[in-house]
């Protein structure tokens, strides 16, 4: 409880705490996807962060990638969720095909689940935004 109030000293609201005192940076990530699952099923980067992700469908079946929103409860007035940027989502690629986004990580640190957005699919990862 000390470390998250004085991380929310440090930042000047407590709608921007950051525990590790770190923020930004670039990160690049190569993410495969096929029919059962993601590699890697972790990826972690700083809060807001510049990311270059690439995504390739290596499965017989069209798959994508999107990041679902965290809550973040609170009682001081902050949103009651964070959410990734529009542009990190990236909608079915057919099998062989791969593409390429980049991104600003949101703020708030957390542990986001990443997963593949086409009707059916269950594969899953997590977007540790430390």
């Amino acid at each position: 409880m000390l470390l998250l109030l004085a991380a929310c000293d440090n930042a000047g609201s407590p709608c921007e705490a950051d525990s590790d005192g770190i923020v930004g940076g670039s990160y690049t990530f190569d993410l495969q996807v096929d029919d059962d699952a993601f590699a890697p099923i972790i990826l972690k980067a700083e809060n807001l962060a510049s990311v270059t992700l690439t995504v390739t469908n290596t499965g017989t079946k069209p798959h994508g990638f999107a990041v679902d929103c965290m809550p973040t409860p609170n009682d001081n007035g902050c949103p009651e969720s964070s959410c990734f940027p529009d542009a990190s989502t990236i909608g079915a690629l057919l099998p062989d095909a791969s593409t390429t986004t980049t991104f600003v990580t949101p703020n708030p640190e957390g542990i986001y689940t990443f997963r593949s957005p086409v009707a059916g699919d269950t594969q899953t990862g997590q977007f540790v935004v430390q």
